[in-house]
């Protein structure tokens, strides 16, 4: 495994870890949210029913002493039971009484305490949803940078891959130029072995000419001594004679200079 590719794979393995870690805290901000909430609904069920109750008996209270005065409008000669009720209904109304006031006490004292609990959550809730907010921000700026990390990474594997695939695109190009420069070789070289063979071969025939020409040459030479000795050759005999010397010279001379002319294109073209 290369460099790069440890460092891309340390990246993504940071990323998931930054990924849960959000996730976990989103969830624990849900949890502490969801017991607030329940811990403030339990407190108002029983704030509701404890004034439900001391609603009850203060009814219950006035519906006691108003029985207890009706009684007594209706029958005036029991005074004297009246005022036993009476006594003992303002014995019941104290107790009544001093029982809501510890009632209405704990009720105050529960209250105290819920709303105490409340701000208590509350507060704990907002700190636990600041300091769960300031780590998932710092998460997502560090999953941003991570991102765009991995995207550069990315970015520079793609254009590395892209340079990648053009060398090999030039290297083939290269190599069938190559291929072609190396047949484009072999079949010039094939053709100038060819050229020089035939040159050679030109060569030995121009040889074997030559050498005939040169015999012919000789003969004519001697052919010409024998005429200058003889002086009974005529002049018209000796002008054809030295037509076809001059002929045999122009032909063997423009041999050469076609020779030499070839001789010089096959190597220059080579």
């Amino acid at each position: 495994m290369t460099a790069e590719a440890a460092e891309e794979t340390a990246s993504r393995s940071l990323l998931e870890k930054a990924i849960a870690k959000n996730a976990q805290l989103e969830r624990e901000v849900k949890d502490l949210r969801k017991a607030y909430h329940s811990e403030k609904h339990t407190f108002e069920e029983n704030l509701k029913r404890k004034e439900t109750e001391v609603q009850a008996l203060t009814e219950k209270l006035k519906r006691s002493i108003s029985n207890a005065q009706a009684v007594r409008g209706e029958h005036p000669s029991w005074e004297t039971l009246y005022k036993t009720l009476k006594k003992r209904s303002e014995e019941k109304l104290c107790e009544a009484t001093q029982a809501l006031a510890e009632k209405t006490g704990e009720l105050s004292k529960l209250r105290e305490r819920l709303m105490d609990a409340a701000e208590t959550g509350s507060a704990a809730l907002k700190k636990t949803e600041g300091a769960a907010a300031e780590q998932i921000s710092a998460l997502q700026d560090e999953i941003e940078e991570l991102r765009s990390q991995v995207e550069e990474k990315e970015m520079l594997a793609k254009t590395l891959a892209d340079n990648i695939s053009s060398l090999v695109g030039k290297n083939e190009e290269f190599q069938k130029i190559m291929f072609d420069e190396r047949r484009d070789y072999e079949e010039q070289s094939k053709k100038f072995c060819e050229e020089i063979g035939r040159l050679r071969s030109d060569l030995k025939w121009r040889d074997q000419e030559m050498v005939k020409m040169r015999d012919e040459l000789f003969d004519a030479m001697q052919k010409i001594k024998e005429v200058e000795a003889v002086d009974h050759l005529k002049s018209r005999e000796q002008e054809e004679l030295y037509d076809v010397l001059g002929a045999k010279l122009k032909l063997l001379s423009g041999y050469f200079e076609n020779l030499e002319a070839r001789v010089k294109y096959a190597f220059k073209k080579a």
